[in-house]
């Protein structure tokens, strides 16, 4: 293997394959490289209708606690700690590590990026560049949310100072990939904003043509030249699209996630859109949908969120767990003295959306109506302590008091 030709990876489960197969091909395209795609997954045999990409399963990345970390995190969670765990092990056999998303396209030469590289350490880019208008929807919160750097994408180069960033967030991944905003948490993500607190060799790359998304094309207008030729704010090559939360049935998709002008649409985007769905449909339909095996016990019972965090919480006071996922073994037996275990039968956990409100408004008027009720019983300055308490115990991790152990 040469050193000198760098190494481009992603990673996620069997049902994100189609996206992976997306990127590889547009990687091998532009860049005659092959993907280097990590599942997290059970390993399986699957046969790909492509041979743009190099699988490695997760179980075989050399790290011993990975089955704790496959029960203590959901998939995003998961396969977000270890990236830069990943990089580290990929500087055994390339000089220079690229990471994109599974959900990103490629539309022109990494070669920019690679150079880079011989000047900068570690490329990172942030979500955007231009403050978000002044709306209620708007306003930059995002950021604050969930970090300023979209780790979608980050470049790093062999030597000390790369080797000292990655150890630094892989350590904090490793412990702290969990997705709790609430608590500053945003899996891999929000580390990285204080990464240049301690690291003043981060380059923070402001190209437009990199980490084009959703979320920034209201400062970045994309042209087509010719052919799939793409140039952003008619000075910069479109290099790389994360097509993130992409949606088959939503052919406005794009805009919507945008258009911070009310109404205002983007013909282009609309175009990409659709071509990246066409491309996306084909390999859906070559490859067997699976669920994802880690959410599961060894006799099938799902594995709730509130059960990971469970863990999470009393992994320590257990004693050594060899199988957190034997259904007869140490947390299958504190799962069932909790009532942790969910049915067979139960539908996989999903992030709950603004979408989901609108869902639920009965319900939520029958909340408002209890939550008035105990405003007029404990008074604004107790009821506003229990509101911050219910944030605190939202944490399920934090608290020993919840758990039988």
């Amino acid at each position: 293997m040469n050193p000198s030709v760098p190494a481009v990876f992603t990673v996620c489960n069997i049902a994100y394959l189609p996206k992976a197969l997306v990127l590889a091909d547009s990687l091998y395209q532009h860049q005659q490289l092959r993907l280097k795609v990590i599942v997290f997954d059970k390993k399986t045999d699957i046969t790909l209708p492509a041979n743009t990409i190099d699988i490695t399963w997760v179980q075989d990345i050399g790290l011993p606690e990975w089955k704790h970390l496959a029960f203590q995190y959901d998939i995003i969670e998961f396969s977000t700690s270890l990236k830069a765990y990943i990089s580290l092990r990929l500087f055994n056999h390339h000089e220079k590590v690229i990471f994109l998303d599974p959900d990103t396209a490629v539309f022109s030469s990494l070669n920019q990026i690679i150079d880079e590289l011989d000047k900068s350490p570690v490329i990172i880019t942030p979500h955007y560049t231009k403050p978000q208008p002044d709306t209620e929807s708007e306003s930059d919160l995002a950021m604050m949310r969930f970090g300023s750097f979209n780790l979608g994408f980050f470049a790093v180069k062999q030597g000390e100072e790369a080797q000292a960033f990655l150890k630094w967030w892989n350590r904090r991944c490793i412990d702290f990939s969990f997705m709790e905003s609430q608590f500053g948490l945003s899996t891999d993500q929000k580390w990285v904003t204080i990464a240049p607190c301690f690291f003043d060799f981060l380059k923070i790359s402001f190209n437009p043509g990199y980490n084009a998304a959703p979320w920034n094309t209201f400062e970045r207008e994309i042209t087509q030249k010719t052919g799939e030729e793409y140039v952003v704010n008619h000075t910069h090559k479109l290099v790389f699209f994360h097509f993130s939360n992409f949606e088959h049935a939503d052919p406005q998709y794009l805009n919507k996630r945008a258009s911070c002008e009310a109404g205002k649409s983007y013909e282009l985007l609309e175009e990409l859109g659709k071509e990246y769905s066409k491309k996306l449909a084909f390999y859906e339909n070559s490859i067997d949908k699976k669920p994802y095996a880690f959410d599961y016990m060894s006799d099938g019972s799902y594995i709730s969120p509130t059960l990971r965090r469970a863990f999470a919480n009393i992994k320590n006071k257990l004693g050594v767990i060899e199988d957190p996922f034997d259904s007869n073994g140490l947390v299958g037996n504190f799962a069932r003295r909790n009532n942790l275990l969910s049915a067979k039968t139960q539908v996989r956990y999903k992030y709950p959306s603004l979408k989901e409100a609108q869902k639920n408004k009965l319900s939520l008027k029958v909340i408002y109506f209890g939550m008035r009720i105990l405003l007029k019983c404990l008074g604004p300055n107790r009821f506003y302590d229990l509101s911050k308490l219910m944030v605190y115990l939202s944490v399920l991790r934090k608290d020993h008091g919840y758990w039988k152990s």
